[in-house]
This record gives structure tokens, C-alpha cells and sequence, in this order.
């Protein structure tokens, strides 16, 4: 009921569209049998115009709720033929009830495209943040990645949490990288301070990782070999000598670019990768296309 007064004012600035396909009343509560290889067939034949339908890192169908709710399965996509079209290719073994179409706004990131103020840090807001990584991440029991960043002089703690799929790659963040991060504030309790769940992370620019190493000999191509403390280098091949280190950059583990979760892992707002760039500001609706669906059982 919120959910539905709500998007009465709601703008789309976004937009996507569901088909919710429902389950005859015996079958309310039981377990959902559906064609996992269906579902990847589905996936390939609508793709990019469907999104979020199987996580195959994983092989786990995600178009499929776990509850007792009536609905069967959830297709989303950017046009309504589309979702027609998926719909036709997924296999059950039940009968289902019939189906209907929903304008949306999952899969737009509606909840991140705000600021967070990061004076305030609010419990339960979402939004993204611009900053510098003020100190190496932590691994912590679990597999969940910590760090810190600082955004307008204020410290921000992030967690990545191990079912992202992300958190050995933010491992690789270092002291002074610039990144935007999108998530929602997790507020504090006894055992831990207040915290940003990370949904997305975008690197925008990485230090240079810089290290001292042996020269290296013009001449033969070979390392330098150290001649004692402040006494220089020198090539034990052809004896050419320098005087101190070369100053080497080391290539990054972790690349400029933006990193998203697994997609199993993605909130139903969550934009998916294929829709980065990707804006439906209006979809008109066609009384010639079924929006709506009574299957005759």
C-alpha cells in the first residue's frame, strides 16, 4: 500500500517494466519447480532488453521469489514486447494463473543517484559518495572488505561485504585513491560504528604505486648489483656503475572502472551493467500489447 501511493508522485527519470507471473491458489506456498536451462535460453534470446534473470557465476535462477506469495516468477526489462517474448520461453511445471505487466523503477539505481551528506551521515540513507581512501582495507572474519574514506573533510567507513563478489578486489584500494562509492548507511550498534554498505564502487583515480629497485644496466640489460651501504651500483658484466636506486612503478591490482556485485547480489534497484548509460523516460503504453492476463487453466 505505501509502495503504491508512493509512486502516484513519483518522477521517472528511469524507468523499467516487470511481468509478474501469478500462481493458481493450490499452488500458493509450494516449491517452485521452473527450467533452470529455460531460463538461461531466456536470457540469451532477450538480452540486452531483459536484465537480472540468472546469475550463471553461480548457476542460481534470481527471477524467482522464495516466499509464499502467489507470484511464480519476475521478469524485468526495458519494453513490454520484450518481457512477452521472455515469458513465452520460460518452462514450469505448473499451470499458472496469468500475468501482469508493472511500470517500474528497478534496475535505475533511483535510491543513488543523490548525495549523501556525509556532515550528517544519516541511518538508512542511500546515495553515493566522492573521496580518497584514507587507509589500506582490512579483511575481517567473514570475508567482508573494510576501509575508510574521507569526503569533505568528514571520515566515512565502507564495507564490502564477501556475497558482492567484490570485496578481494577493493583489497587492492591503497591510501589516497580517489573513488565514488553508492550504497545506504548502516547505523551503529554496541559492537560496530556506523558504516556505508557499498552496492557499487567507481575508481576514479589510483595512485602510483611506487618502489625502489636495483638499476638496471643500459648496456647489458641486467639488474645492478648493490656495491655496500652509500657505495653505489654496479653491473657485474661490463662494471658501469650509477649511484643510487631507480624509482619503478609498480602496476595496480585494481583498475580504474566501475565494479558492481555479482548479480545476485543486486538490490531490485540495482543498476545492472548492460543499463549503465541507459535511461527510459517514457514508456507509452500500447493497448495493443497484453499488459494483462487471465490464463484459461
Amino acid at each position: 500500500m505505501v509502495g503504491a501511493i508512493g509512486v502516484i508522485g513519483y518522477q521517472f527519470d528511469d524507468q523499467t517494466v516487470e511481468l509478474l507471473s501469478y500462481r493458481t491458489k493450490p499452488h500458493f506456498g509450494k516449491e517452485r519447480v521452473i527450467s533452470k536451462e529455460s531460463v538461461k535460453k531466456m536470457k540469451e534470446k532477450t538480452f540486452p532488453f531483459t536484465f537480472n534473470n540468472i546469475d550463471e557465476t553461480k548457476n542460481k535462477v534470481l527471477i524467482c521469489p522464495h516466499g509464499p506469495d502467489p507470484v511464480f516468477y519476475g521478469i524485468r526489462g526495458e519494453n513490454t514486447k520484450s518481457l512477452l517474448q521472455a515469458a513465452k520461453l520460460i518452462k514450469t511445471q505448473e499451470k499458472l494463473d496469468g500475468y501482469l505487466i508493472f511500470k517500474s523503477n528497478q534496475g535505475t539505481s533511483a535510491h543513488l543517484k543523490n548525495e549523501i551528506d556525509v556532515s550528517e551521515l544519516k541511518p538508512y540513507s542511500s546515495g553515493k559518495i566522492t573521496g580518497y581512501v584514507l587507509d589500506d582495507p582490512k579483511m575481517e572474519k567473514g570475508g567482508h572488505a573494510f576501509f575508510t574514506i574521507i569526503s569533505k573533510g568528514n571520515k566515512v567507513r565502507c564495507a564490502v561485504y564477501e556475497p558482492t563478489g567484490l570485496a578481494s578486489e577493493m583489497m587492492h584500494l591503497r591510501k589516497g585513491d580517489k573513488v565514488m562509492i553508492g550504497g545506504a548507511v548502516r547505523k551503529a550498534s554496541k559492537k560496530y560504528p556506523r558504516v556505508v554498505n557499498i552496492e557499487f564502487i567507481k575508481i576514479l583515480n589510483l595512485k602510483k604505486n611506487l618502489k625502489l629497485t636495483n638499476p638496471l644496466c643500459t648496456k647489458c640489460n641486467k639488474k645492478m648489483k648493490s656495491k655496500g651501504k652509500n657505495q653505489g651500483f654496479q653491473c657485474v658484466k661490463c662494471g658501469k656503475k650509477v649511484k643510487s636506486k631507480k624509482i619503478e612503478v609498480v602496476q595496480r591490482k585494481i583498475k580504474k572502472q566501475m565494479y558492481l556485485p555479482v548479480v545476485s547480489a543486486h538490490r531490485h534497484l540495482t543498476r545492472p551493467r548492460q543499463r549503465i548509460g541507459i535511461l527510459n523516460r517514457n514508456i507509452q503504453f500500447d493497448d495493443s500489447v497484453s499488459w494483462f492476463r487471465i490464463f484459461k487453466n
